[in-house]
């Protein structure tokens, strides 16, 4: 490792462990890596609470549409009495189960008590009800297919929230890891000024030696001297800068305990990986890519509409059937007895057709047009991400390339800063020009840190363009 590599990192070292600590008037620092940072974010980010809770209504919705075909028991009692010659005085009590299925099939048992007495018949006599009746529509609101859309749609619409919620997320995600690495940048750009402040000063140090024996003139310090104060400018700079990032980035992490302490940062960009094929991210983006799976689910919202639709363009005709049977006993057991039973069965169709049935034709000419917008959409948006995918795929080739070439110019760049301090050591170069040569230098050292940083958020973008950004960094949502 060259002597530029060893300073850079000696300078990472002291700005990251002290400079900070005895600005804030700190003792102590907090390690925080990049997978930390992501998991806090999921878990303390309040806007992550709020979808999780509008997941938590959709299933609440889709509880409460499965309730149409849930038992009800109904139960009631009357009494009253009839004040004339036959003075009598009745007491009536109910009760029946109803349900309602699937199927389009509607039943409903039911019994009733009515012991009452008279003058005429001064003992209690009772009078017991039993009926069952089924109820069973054969052409409107016949079958599951149909009957079913409201629950099935419901079902879709949390699966709609869940990947909303994923959705978001990404993005926090996406936002939370840029925020690390821009730290780390940061950090990075606060330790290449501070190098280059420090070569400013030596060179300033070794000219004013220089001017002591007479080998330069005063006029000489003059640029240099500025140059110095324009490092230490650039340098605060880059320290404020750093502050401002890495205060983003606990906002990020919902981390208030963290406001007055010092990051540092633990992980390096080179454990990130690589990409893969592009015909491979784009197959990953059709499973996990969140807006894409939600423009498929409206399709199939839309779909079960034009099932509904469809249903309703049909007359209404049901089917019925009532089985009702009736005691009279002096004593409630005895009328539960078969043998007193007198029973009664009655049956029929009944018809609803509306003679034009304009608005449910029209509902459903409508959803048609819907359903094959949103599967035109879909299609064209699947054109879309292929597009995104190729893209930020080049742009992750490309910003490889460039860590590769900025490391080489890095690398001159720092032969060659050698090169005129040697030639003004033996008197045929200037202060001026060894400036001019690490000026490049520096500028040389910020285009590789940055050009790694390009690479990381090129391969962020890559992994949020298929949808795989959260299961690359071990975090479920779904």
């Amino acid at each position: 490792m060259n002597m530029k590599k060893l300073i850079i990192i000696a300078a990472i070292a002291v700005f990251c462990g002290a400079v900070f600590n005895a600005a804030l008037g700190e003792s102590a620092a907090h390690e925080l890596s990049l997978q930390d940072a992501l998991q806090r974010a999921v878990r303390d980010n309040p806007l992550v609470r709020i979808e999780r809770i509008n997941t938590d209504i959709a299933a609440s919705i889709l509880r409460d549409q499965r309730s149409p075909y849930e038992p009800h028991l109904r139960a009631g009692y009357r009494t009253g009495h009839s004040d004339n010659r036959q003075f009598s005085e009745s007491h009536d009590l109910s009760a029946s189960v109803s349900q309602n299925f699937s199927t389009g099939t509607g039943v409903e048992a039911g019994v009733s008590a009515s012991p009452y007495s008279s003058l005429r018949r001064p003992d209690d006599t009772f009078q017991n009800n039993i009926g069952l009746t089924v109820t069973q529509a054969l052409l409107q609101g016949l079958g599951s297919e149909a009957n079913l859309v409201p629950l099935r749609k419901a079902r879709i619409d949390l699966d709609i929230r869940q990947e909303e919620l994923a959705a978001y997320t990404q993005r926090l995600i996406a936002d939370t890891e840029r925020a690390y690495w821009d730290l780390l940048l940061s950090g990075e750009q606060t330790a290449i000024f501070r190098y280059s402040l420090e070569l400013a000063q030596r060179l300033l140090f070794e000219s004013e030696e220089r001017l002591r024996i007479g080998g330069i003139a005063p006029i000489d310090l003059v640029a240099i001297r500025a140059e110095v104060a324009s490092r230490e400018r650039q340098l605060f700079d880059a320290e404020t800068a750093y502050r401002q990032r890495a205060l983003y980035l606990k906002f990020l992490m919902n981390a208030p305990e963290l406001w007055d302490v010092e990051i540092v940062i633990t992980d390096t960009s080179a454990q990130l990986g690589t990409a893969d094929s592009v015909s491979e991210h784009i197959e990953a983006a059709h499973v996990f890519r969140p807006d894409y799976l939600m423009a498929f689910m409206q399709v199939q919202k839309g779909e079960l509409d034009l099932v509904q639709t469809k249903n309703g363009l049909l007359p209404r005709l049901d089917f019925f059937i009532s089985l009702q049977g009736t005691t009279y006993a002096e004593s409630f057991p005895r009328a539960l007895l078969p043998g007193d039973m007198s029973g009664a069965v009655a049956g029929g169709l009944t018809l609803q057709f509306p003679i034009r049935n304009t608005p449910a034709r029209e509902r459903h000419r409508r959803i048609e047009y819907t359903v094959e917008q949103q599967r035109l959409a879909v299609e064209n948006f699947a054109r879309l991400i292929e597009y995104e995918i190729r893209s930020a795929h080049m742009e992750v080739l490309r910003a490889k390339r460039q860590i590769e070439t900025s490391e080489t110019v890095s690398a001159l760049q720092l032969q060659k800063l050698e090169a005129e301090q040697a030639k003004m050591n033996a008197g045929k170069s200037t202060g001026y020009a060894v400036l001019q040569v690490q000026r490049d230098l520096v500028s040389a050292n910020l285009d590789e840190a940055q050009a790694r940083t390009a690479y990381v958020n090129a391969l962020i973008a890559l992994y949020s363009r298929d949808g795989t950004l959260l299961q690359r960094r071990g975090i479920n949502i779904r």
